[in-house]
């Protein structure tokens, strides 16, 4: 059938986490139905990327996101009773995209990634709604810790209004994971709703493949890879170097911790006069910091939605350190080489007695991942949903 796949990204290349889903539906979409893509990008470099799908798609419209802009637009909406999120990704030209390709071609359904994109499905069609996370609760968790708390609570309620309005009327909606499906049941319980859990390239992240960067072999580390000017990964590589990378390093001598991802804030940047702490800020290939090293820790206080640095350092078959936060994510069943770490000791003690001697491969944490975070059978249920449409 002709699809339409609203997202707030470009779907190409799956380089980041808000891409990584989407790159793949897109993929498996088109090996079945022709498929029109509507999405925002961020940069010139996002648009040529988004161009680069239409030999795949049977149509691309890409419209340039100029986020300051939206940004102070949103603002003024918000204040006026709108959703920030919603408005922050409001246009009118979009609007008048979908509405005439609805009109020109006979759309057998919709599939819209994200909350921010259900403004735009188009009346008449039927639609698949892949909320991924539940946005509104991480509105809800941010009113608990920064300022000004009621203006990110505020936000959370009415973006939970739509995520419910939306969601309601979908012939389905997924999650990344049973923790956000139990939060959504718990505003929408009249939604039909499932789980839909990310996958991992294997052929990609395939520790025996040849990568660059040998030199790293020779150092003893710890890595975080995440986008680092997400304020959840900026928060929680703080919290580690000032509650636990100290203390760690007094049981384990020459420890270091590399800190991986583009567009650090001026907080992470600053984590560098730290000793044995090193932010690199964005790299052309994540592989080799995560293949080198000796394990992989997910530190994060505030965690929604499938962990893809983890469900990455599983691949490479590295043991994972992670907190209270990540661990929820992946209830009730915790992957083979997740080690829970509620506290700051915790970690320490963890870390210390279970690290491996040197940066190697555990088969049996890679074949394990291998078995749950399938992108080929994870998204059948995509496919199913769409064939009884």
């Amino acid at each position: 059938m002709d699809l339409l796949y609203l997202a707030h990204c470009v779907p190409n290349p799956p380089d980041k986490g808000e891409r990584i889903r989407a790159f793949y539906e897109v993929n498996r979409l088109v090996e079945r139905h022709r498929v029109h893509l509507v999405c925002f990008a961020r940069s010139e470099a996002d648009e040529r990327n988004a161009r680069a799908l239409e030999n795949q798609c049977a149509s691309v419209y890409v419209e340039r996101h100029r986020s300051k802009t939206a940004l102070s637009l949103a603002a003024v909406r918000f204040g006026l009773g709108g959703c920030l999120t919603t408005s922050f990704y409001g246009s009118r030209r979009m609007r008048e995209h979908v509405q005439s390709l609805a009109a020109r071609v006979r759309l057998g359904a919709s599939v819209i990634y994200s909350s921010a994109m259900a403004p735009y499905t188009p009346t008449g069609v039927p639609f698949l709604l892949d909320l991924v996370d539940v946005d509104s609760e991480k509105w809800m968790q941010y009113a608990l810790t920064r300022f000004p708390g009621f203006a990110y609570r505020m936000e959370g309620r009415r973006l939970r209004d739509v995520e419910t309005n939306y969601a309601k009327r979908s012939h389905f909606t997924y999650l990344s994971t049973n923790q956000e499906l139990t939060v959504f049941k718990g505003f929408a319980p009249v939604a039909p709703a499932e789980r839909l859990e990310n996958g991992v390239d294997f052929e990609r992240f395939n520790p025996s493949l040849p990568l660059p960067h040998p030199e790293l072999r020779s150092r003893s580390f710890l890595v975080f890879v995440g986008a680092m000017e997400y304020f959840p990964n900026a928060d929680g590589v703080g919290w580690f170097v000032r509650e636990v990378f100290p203390k760690l390093r007094r049981q384990v001598p020459g420890l270091e911790f590399f800190i991986v991802g583009r567009d650090p804030t001026p907080a992470v940047l600053r984590l560098n006069q730290e000793d044995g702490v090193t932010v690199t800020g964005a790299v052309d290939d994540i592989r080799p910091y995560v293949a080198s090293a000796r394990a992989v820790v997910a530190p994060l206080r505030i965690a929604r939605g499938i962990q893809n640095k983890v469900l990455e350092g599983l691949a490479m078959g590295k043991p994972v350190f992670a907190s209270s936060a990540i661990c929820q994510t992946f209830a009730p069943e915790l992957p083979t080489g997740v080690i829970p770490c509620p506290t700051p000791e915790d970690f320490v003690a963890s870390i210390a007695a279970q690290l491996p001697p040197r940066a190697s491969v555990d088969s049996a944490i890679r074949e394990a991942a291998k078995r749950r975070f399938s992108w080929s059978r994870n998204l059948d249920l995509l496919s199913a949903a769409l064939e009884s449409l």
